[in-house]
């Protein structure tokens, strides 16, 4: 009998918000309104110039693979902007482009914490990075934030 997942990600908890998502999801389809604040997506359609430049790069054949680290051209206008906009001169190699927030911080914590290193983080924080820092196995130390006090 083969093993669906490993023991390491058998022991990550659920990602909250996706199980609340799924929840609401089902009152929708029972007839509920629901007023989504669970993922972080916006409640309106995409917008008109965003949805023509989607379909006109899919005209255009550009459906392949990009390069692992993101298109170029884009890296280098994210650099830009930091620069512009911040002050803070970042070159396009320092630019990782990902699909969302979570991949991002996954391979931050596996690629950037050796095993045996420990990440101080603040509390509250991301919730997933807890299971992120558990999969990959890293040790954390929480430094509790006082809302009270700004959170500082």
């Amino acid at each position: 009998m083969l093993k669906r997942c490993s023991d390491r990600a058998a022991s990550v908890e659920s990602f909250k918000v996706m199980d609340l998502l799924k929840r609401a999801r089902e009152l929708e389809s029972q007839g509920f309104d629901v007023v989504h604040l669970e993922v972080g997506e916006p409640d309106f359609k995409t917008i008109e110039p965003i949805a023509e430049a989607a379909v006109g790069a899919i005209q255009a054949g550009l459906t392949q693979y990009t390069p692992a680290a993101g298109i170029p051209e884009l890296r280098q206008r994210i650099a830009q902007f930091y620069q512009e906009r911040y002050g803070v001169a970042v070159s396009a190699e320092q630019v990782l482009v990902t699909p969302g927030a979570s991949g991002a911080l996954l391979l931050a914590f596996a690629s950037l914490v050796d095993s045996g290193q420990q990440v101080m983080m603040s509390d509250p924080s991301y919730p997933c990075n807890r299971q992120f820092l558990h999969f990959c196995r890293r040790p954390r130390n929480w430094y509790r934030q006082d809302p009270s006090k700004a959170f500082s």
